[in-house]
């Protein structure tokens, strides 16, 4: 019989797809685990429970848009579009009376199948929102967290299209001023139905001429305009010599539904009548489309000329222009980018999941393939100077399940990567961490009592909307993970010491766990409001219990008689690694940190720091570990070390 010691002292793979397990061969076998279920992975290597989900509030809208807003640096809200509505949350609380009229909402034009297709971007105080169905809109915040105005944007100049482009049998007569720039100029048609009023706002063009339409009298078959180039001569235009333009956004033509901001331009593409239009705006002034004659800071637009329909579902500001389509991606590579010179170079030929906007994390930008399967990360790489889009859950695509949204949050000091937040179609929570420096890689999965709809990081605060049962009704939070919270829709009580906690009205009928002093007591069922303790306590912790889930892979080191993972074997002991943790189960067995007694009844668990080892007993065709805790404790496990009895 041959003993073998196997030591993980890291995480940093995160979990594995199953299809790996043979995967010996593979240099990141063993520092990824088979399950790693309501743990963060750390950048540091180990891995430590999430936080709990802290209770926010309740709404009745079955289905939320999530939109980060940040006045400044220290004013950021987060936005929850619902049906017909917005509501405001600042710091956590929602803002109520809002402008004065006493609604803990402001009314929006965006119904609740909209509010998961519209396109957001921000500069300064002011957020674009854009949809096909409705004008562009500006939300802009107004003196205080409560005030806040949403208006049409009023565009002076629209850019424009000839949508009929067929005038043959038609003929148009230049009246005067004809040569006089800036001035007013009417043009007759001898067809009234090639003059229509969506013509209003647009250009004519013939005969080295441009007017820009200020008016048209379908009747008299004229359009009057603006002067901005002269003509010729006044003669007589025959219909194959003119371009007749109208605005390119307009009821008859839909709007725009992708936006941001690039290099001092407002960008917007995908209107319903040119899917595959990007547009420009005049450097400096965003909402001025105006073309002028081609200078290099006027508006420009670009039309995606492929083999195949690609509409324009987002707008990336990175590196460069980045441009997502439904079959393809794409970037502009001039920088500054000019009307007289714009190209459009498509890069790979994946496509994006429209409903999910593709986010920067780690210097990279992550999309959901269209197939809704693959997480693909869209980044720049100097040796091929191009673009490449690598799948980043190869080795875990179970975590991700039809992506319905994504947020990014910023490493901090206490955990060194980058983290990518994918909601599922199922309800769980998959998490990416990142650190490309210390080719960090890595997969969990969050679960909780509930199915989780959205997501959102405000001001590193990640925010969520979670679809719960309690007490037998269907109830809809805002929560946000809390490192200092180890329940789920949880609330924490500060108060002098007493037996009464209040406060907790939306969890009334259901059973919760509670932590009182750090200390575990007996489940408690508000009603009313209120619970009762069994023991005074100051600092308190109510909410839904969730598990931890920690699993090795299989083992399968080699040996001169062959591999282990063809020979019966056995783990005689495990030494576990941990920080400040208590709680936990090693295969099923408890893992003691603390003494017993009288004297420590009803205290809190010791929180231990150091090595932990114990025997475990059983045979197993794949020795492998399971750390499990369903106590809400802090538990850190940094790594293991796993003593296998090998025969045969």
């Amino acid at each position: 019989m041959a003993r073998v010691n196997i030591a993980q002292t890291q995480f940093t793979s995160g979990e594995l797809d199953p299809r790996l397990a043979a995967r010996h061969d593979y240099d990141g076998y063993y520092k990824g685990a088979e399950t790693l279920e309501n743990v963060i992975c750390l950048g540091q290597g180990g891995v430590k429970r999430r936080g709990g989900m802290k209770y926010i509030d309740t709404l009745t809208d079955t289905a939320v848009r999530f939109v980060t807003f940040e006045f400044n640096i220290t004013q950021t809200y987060l936005l929850v579009f619902a049906n017909a509505k917005m509501y405001v949350y600042k710091d956590g609380v929602k803002q109520t009376g809002l402008n004065g009229t006493g609604n803990d909402y402001i009314t929006t034009p965006y119904n609740a199948t909209q509010i998961s297709e519209i396109g957001v971007t921000q500069s300064a105080d002011t957020l674009i929102v854009c949809h096909h169905s409705h004008a562009p809109r500006k939300i802009v915040r107004g003196g205080s967290h409560s005030t806040w105005t949403l208006s049409t944007i009023t565009f002076p100049y629209y850019p424009t299209f000839d949508f009929n482009a067929d005038y043959d049998s038609a003929t148009f007569a230049i009246g005067s001023n004809w040569n006089s720039v800036g001035s007013d100029v009417t043009v007759t048609c001898n067809t009234a139905s090639k003059i229509t009023s969506d013509h209003v706002g647009g250009i004519f063009e013939g005969n080295d001429g441009v007017i820009r339409i200020e008016s048209v009298n379908t009747g008299s078959r004229t359009l009057t305009g603006e002067l901005l180039k002269e003509f010729t001569n006044n003669n007589t235009l025959d219909g194959t010599d003119v371009s007749l333009e109208e605005p390119v956004w307009s009821a008859t033509h839909g709007y725009p539904q992708s936006v941001t901001f690039h290099e001092s331009r407002l960008w917007m593409g995908n209107s319903t009548a040119r899917p595959q239009t990007l547009w420009g705006s005049v450097i400096g002034d965003f909402f001025n489309f105006d073309r002028g004659v081609g200078g290099d800071d006027e508006s420009l637009d670009i039309t995606l000329d492929t083999d195949s329909v690609n509409a324009i579902h987002h707008i990336v500001s990175g590196r460069h222009l980045q441009v997502f389509t439904s079959g393809g991606e794409f970037y502009i590579p001039e920088s500054p980018i000019k009307p007289s010179s714009v190209r459009i170079s498509r890069q790979t030929k994946f496509g994006v999941l429209q409903k999910v906007k593709p986010i920067n994390v780690d210097g990279a930008t992550m999309f959901i393939q269209r197939n809704g399967k693959q997480v693909r990360e869209f980044i720049f790489t100097y040796t091929e100077a191009s673009y490449v889009s690598s799948e980043v859950n190869l080795l875990a695509p179970h975590i991700t399940n039809a992506p319905v949204a994504m947020a990014s949050q910023t490493g901090d000091v206490d955990n060194e990567g980058n983290y990518l937040y994918v909601v599922n179609g199922d309800g769980t929570l998959g998490v990416f961490i990142t650190n490309r420096a210390e080719k960090v890689m890595a997969w969990t999965k969050y679960t909780t009592a509930g199915d989780i709809l959205d997501v959102a990081v405000v001001e590193d605060v990640v925010y969520l909307y979670v679809k719960r049962t309690i007490n037998s009704s269907t109830v809809y939070h805002v929560e946000a993970l809390d490192n200092n919270h180890y329940t789920d829709a949880s609330k924490q009580v500060t108060q002098s010491s007493s037996t009464s906690v209040s406060g907790l009205a939306h969890l009334n009928g259901q059973s919760c766990r509670v932590r009182a002093d750090s200390a575990i007591m007996a489940n408690a069922t508000p009603s009313g409001g209120s619970i009762t303790l069994s023991r005074a306590a100051t600092n308190i912790e109510i909410g839904l219990n969730y598990d931890v889930t920690i699993k090795t892979m299989p083992s399968a080191i080699g040996l001169q008689s062959g591999p282990v993972s063809t020979k019966k074997r056995r783990i005689s002991r495990v030494s576990a690694q941990l920080h400040e943790s208590s709680g936990l189960k090693i295969n099923g067995k408890a893992v003691p940190n603390k003494s017993f007694g009288a004297s420590v009844l009803g205290q809190a668990p010791e929180s231990f720091t150091g090595i932990k080892s114990l025997p475990v007993l059983g045979y197993s065709k794949t020795a492998q570990v399971t750390v499990t805790q369903t106590d809400p404790l802090p538990l850190t496990l940094l790594g293991l070390t796993v003593e296998l009895q090998v025969t045969g």
